[in-house]
């Protein structure tokens, strides 16, 4: 299975969620359906629950539409990775305010916020009730527990009467992603495995791990790979190569990410996803290549260029 970065993947279409005339489920979370992510052409936004290292979060926010440079372009699919590429549409005359430039080459509106009225998770240790924040119609809460739930059991989110038609997601509360380094040392021209405690039996999650090495291109690339919960992935050397060859620009970055994913279609034609992920971030080194701010931290006889933050 593989997925676009910043959760996107074509293969899967939006669906909606049945309750009954209470709003109440007969679900399970060893067979509830967890639809994925949305078709990135269709995503307006979504919710995630994340539990990290350090503490635990849910935020959100829906748009009325996808900003143009969210829909990627796909370069390198080798088993369980993708490498996708942002463009970065172009417009002559430029878009003017409120507005943005699509692939098209054309000015449409720029998507903003919506108020989905009151957002509630309940299933964690301690039920969410959030009221959207203005400007942007935005959603979050930082004083859940960490972790914020018990593994499997089964995490509802609902939006309440706003723009859109109510709808109902559902997520399995993941275990906590156990990780056997956090160091990420990377040799082009050699696969890079990545290694985890497998989840228990049963377990309904997946592994993403995602890794930018060109943060300041034009056009940058990143990597992901979505991988079966077992214990062990890995990413070919080939496809590494390719992701350095499309850019190795500043400051790599690295993490891993165990989920459930589920989504739902939206009244007004796109879809909204919601994430319940436990997140370990990585410390990325690419051997030969020393990122940096100045040239004090450069090797004998470089220099820092300092707008692409890389040793030169």
């Amino acid at each position: 299975m593989r997925a676009s970065f910043i959760a996107l993947l074509a293969a899967a279409a939006c669906s909606g969620k049945v309750t009954d005339d209470t709003g109440s489920e007969n679900v399970d979370p060893s067979n509830v359906p967890l639809d994925g992510v949305c078709d990135q052409a269709l995503r307006w936004g979504g919710f995630t629950v994340d539990s990290n290292e350090d503490y635990a979060t849910v935020d959100g926010q829906v748009s009325d539409g996808v900003v143009p440079a969210d829909i990627l372009t796909e370069l390198v699919v080798a088993g369980d990775c993708t490498i996708w590429r942002r463009e970065n549409p172009f417009c002559d005359p430029g878009c003017a305010s409120g507005t943005v430039c699509d692939h098209d080459g054309q000015c449409v509106p720029y998507p903003e916020g919506q108020n989905l009225g009151t957002v509630t998770v309940s299933g964690l240790s301690t039920a969410v009730s959030m009221e959207p924040v203005e400007p942007g119609w935005s959603y979050f809460d930082t004083s859940l527990d960490n972790p914020p739930w018990t593994p499997g059991d089964l995490i509802t989110l609902r939006t309440g009467e706003g723009v859109y038609d109510p709808v109902t997601m559902h997520g399995v509360a993941p275990e906590a992603l156990v990780i056997e380094s956090a160091d990420w040392y990377l040799t082009p021209g050699e696969p890079f495995t990545v290694r985890w405690d497998a989840a228990s039996e049963g377990t309904r999650t997946e592994v993403v791990l995602r890794l930018r090495v060109d943060q300041h291109g034009l056009t940058p690339s990143a990597l992901e790979c979505v991988f079966e919960d077992d214990g062990e992935g890995e990413v070919p050397a080939a496809t590494f190569d390719s992701l350095v060859e499309y850019g190795l620009t500043g400051f790599p970055f690295g993490d891993l990410r165990r989920r459930t994913v589920d989504h739902a279609a939206l009244s007004d034609g796109g879809c909204a996803e919601f994430h319940l992920t436990s997140s370990r971030l990585a410390r990325v080194e690419v051997e030969g290549y020393t990122p940096c701010r100045t040239d004090r931290e450069c090797p004998d006889g470089q220099e820092c260029n300092e707008l692409l933050e890389r040793c030169e």
